[in-house]
């Protein structure tokens, strides 16, 4: 069996308009949001083996939160910035299949677009930013060919306001 935990970094600041795309920082929004999600992956005992973030500034500094409130190790791989969801797809078919666990931070649209891949039958529209999806592949030896996967849980951190 095979998860896959997706995370859209943390709201990213516009305030300086000169900043390059990749070296956007995350706003305080980002950054609260951030440290709620971190607390509900720790309480949902979400354990990967491996996370792995696009080194953007904002996708950094989320992945380097999650990291830490995990007490994980944290991997970088320049090609998750800007990537499509199927050159994503690819770097995950390369994958180590010794490992069962593995969180991916990266960017929107390739998020959502790989969320929608891999639960076609539930189509979403946009995954918020700190958002956070899980997908376990059942009967998966392998991260080539996962096919179509379970969601474990979707969280986000407006998600208890929006549904109350």
């Amino acid at each position: 069996m095979k998860r896959l935990i997706l995370m859209r970094h943390g709201k990213s600041s516009w305030k300086n308009p000169i900043i390059s795309d990749f070296d956007r920082p995350l706003n305080s929004r980002g950054k609260n949001d951030i440290v709620k999600i971190s607390e509900i992956l720790f309480e949902k005992s979400i354990k990967p083996e491996l996370i792995i973030s696009s080194p953007a500034k904002r996708t950094k500094v989320t992945a380097e939160k999650v990291a830490e409130t995990l007490s994980k190790k944290l991997h970088f791989e320049k090609d998750f910035y800007e990537a499509f969801y199927d050159e994503i797809l690819e770097i995950i078919n390369d994958f180590d299949d010794h490992i069962q666990d593995i969180m991916l931070v990266i960017h929107n649209p390739a998020i959502t677009d790989l969320r929608n891949h891999f639960l076609p039958d539930d189509y979403l529209e946009n995954i918020p930013t700190s958002g956070v999806v899980a997908i376990e592949f059942e009967n998966a030896n392998s991260w080539k060919n996962l096919g179509k996967g379970k969601e474990l849980f979707y969280e986000y951190p407006k998600k208890n306001i929006e549904e109350n």
